[in-house]
């Protein structure tokens, strides 16, 4: 009988667990998705996405961070609210495109945490606002980015290959550089992604290489590659609007090769 009654009183305690557990994620829901467009200078277009999220436990503690078509991650952030008042919660991520972009096909998702709770919102579509702020005015025709960036997409190339040899190269006397020139390597791809400048592929996209080499032709070839794409970037550039892409872009590609040159210095592969 004493086995019997410790049983229930587990199976009690499990249950009223359980239960607890699925209050407990209701704590935050999404009370509306939505997407607005709005005209930008130099013809570009301002996207916001916006989730409105019902906080039902207050005070609360809760984590989100946003993903978009591009493949673009935001930072995650950590929000705490003690007032109800504050609920709907609004969060926004917002996005600026090229000229000619059709933003009808961009989309954004959220990633909402809070204790057992873990939402992930549907993809929240530009279309879904309606027609884009530029509706009933004449759209700029897209120049193809092969002809208007080249020097931008021979970079695009050199820097995926540079972190697809990255990826397969394991020294742990100098992993933290390697890491880091990764981290450096994918951001300067989102500041190109981010103008509209695109070779067609997903961020986390990886080349094919030759397998065969050996950790030291990896990292020294990846080392020389990262050098390319900064040439190229370098490239006079007559276009004001990308000025700004241009030092973005080249300070995250000069960061990651400091990253190499160091690793290369502690493995003496000079």
């Amino acid at each position: 009988m004493k086995g019997l009654s410790t049983t229930l009183s587990l199976a009690l305690v499990l249950s009223l667990a359980s239960i607890t557990a699925a209050f407990a994620q209701e704590s935050v829901t999404f009370d509306e998705l939505s997407a607005s467009t709005h005209p930008l200078q130099n013809g570009k277009t301002g996207i916001s996405f916006i989730a409105a999220l019902d906080l039902n436990d207050i005070p609360i503690v809760f984590n989100y961070h946003w993903e978009r078509s591009d493949g673009a991650k935001s930072a995650q952030k950590t929000i705490k609210v003690n007032n109800k008042s504050e609920s709907p919660y609004k969060l926004v991520e917002n996005w600026a495109v090229g000229p000619g972009v059709d933003v009808a096909g961009l989309w954004a998702r959220v990633y909402v945490n809070s204790g057992n709770a873990h939402l992930v919102s549907d993809p929240i579509r530009v279309s879904s606002a309606g027609a884009p702020a530029s509706a009933g005015a004449p759209v700029p025709a897209a120049v193809p980015a092969n002809t208007a960036h080249p020097a931008y997409l021979h970079a695009l190339s050199d820097m995926r290959m540079a972190r697809a040899l990255l990826w397969g190269w394991n020294i742990p006397a100098a992993a933290s550089q390697k890491q880091d020139a990764i981290r450096q390597i994918e951001e300067a791809i989102r500041e190109i992604n981010n103008a509209a400048i695109s070779d067609g592929k997903n961020i986390n996209d990886h080349p094919s290489f030759d397998a065969t080499l050996d950790n030291r032709n990896r990292l020294v070839q990846a080392h020389e590659l990262l050098n390319k794409a900064y040439a190229d970037i370098d490239e006079k550039e007559t276009n004001k609007a990308d000025l700004a892409l241009r030092s973005k872009a080249l300070g995250h590609i000069s960061k990651a090769r400091e990253d190499l040159a160091e690793a290369r210095k502690i493995q003496k592969w000079l």
